[in-house]
């Protein structure tokens, strides 16, 4: 927990001491490509995740994208017994860094807490591919779900993730497309850098500042007019009524926190069943410590829960 003199938990004051120490570059500071090497280098140096559940199946293989010459990876979990339907899961890291490992433990333990498929979508990045080459990415691979499995389909995300996560609900409402939720945990959904807790916590000292994510918009979507299309920035829909039931999860030492917490008052005042929950002492990106936090744990918990309950009731 976090004490009367840090408000960031300990979990996370040893990470961000041993950066320091280690002078660590802010990824705004860096290209593309070594980010993508050093968000590697910490998943591979970080302890490895204790208690992960046993599943049925984890294979890789590709979905027919919606460009005939870019087929689509994706990773599926498969539980122990039938599967109540599917979850889409788009991983972090800015539209610019992250792939299949990225998500992998929040995958497993959402498939074996759910008791759903989980199909991992290793959707294209920028800016290599900038906006909308990963909203077709997901696009395309919805469309294949619902042919090809059964159940009804959830989609889920973290930060740049479940900004397409949430582009991707707004897509397939205005499609005619049902879908069972979306699990929005700490979500990218404006390109407004004034909020509060931008203000707060949006300088160097949070894993992710202000400065990341100017970066990270930058190379995903370098045309600032382009931000406004609600596909890109979901807090800009005109219109949110229709949308599927959310669980919008977010830190308290976040940047991303308000504009989080703004798109699930926009859906609620739209009429849209919303569940919020705001961890203290948390920072981006606190599923990954579930392992080793109670509070990333019992998030985690609840967010298994509220998609097994979405897919049931779909």
């Amino acid at each position: 927990m976090p004490t009367d003199t840090d408000p960031v938990h300990p979990y996370y004051r040893a990470i961000l001491d041993a950066y320091a120490e280690a002078g660590r570059p802010y990824f705004w500071q860096v290209d593309p490509v070594t980010a993508r090497e050093m968000l590697r280098s910490s998943l591979a140096a970080a302890p490895p995740q204790s208690g992960l559940p046993e599943l049925e199946k984890v294979w890789e293989e590709q979905v027919c994208g919606a460009d005939a010459d870019a087929d689509v990876p994706v990773r599926r979990y498969r539980p122990q017994g039938d599967p109540l339907g599917v979850v889409l899961y788009c991983h972090s890291g800015g539209w610019v860094i992250g792939d299949l490992d990225t998500g992998d433990a929040l995958c497993r333990r959402l498939a074996a807490g759910a008791g759903c498929e989980v199909v991992s979508v290793d959707y294209r990045l920028a800016p290599e591919h900038p906006c909308p080459a990963a909203q077709d990415d997901l696009w395309a691979v919805l469309q294949w779900a619902r042919a090809e499995l059964p159940g009804p389909i959830l989609l889920a995300g973290e930060s740049a993730g479940a900004n397409l996560a949430a582009a991707c609900a707004i897509r397939a409402r205005d499609a005619g497309i049902a879908l069972a939720g979306q699990y929005l945990a700490y979500p990218v959904t404006d390109h407004d850098f004034t909020t509060g807790s931008y203000r707060d916590v949006g300088g160097e000292n949070y894993l992710l500042s202000e400065a990341d994510m100017r970066w990270f918009w930058g190379h995903y979507c370098p045309d600032i007019a382009q931000r406004d299309q609600p596909l890109v920035s979901p807090l800009r829909v005109p219109d949110a009524a229709g949308l599927p039931p959310a669980l919008v999860h977010v830190a308290q030492l976040d940047p991303l926190r308000d504009e989080g917490l703004a798109y699930a008052q926009r859906l609620a005042a739209a009429g849209v069943p919303v569940r919020t929950r705001c961890d203290s002492g948390m920072l981006h990106g606190y599923l990954a410590a579930a392992a080793a936090v109670p509070a990333a744990a019992q998030a985690v918990e609840e967010a298994a829960q509220w998609i097994g309950s979405c897919l049931r009731q779909a």
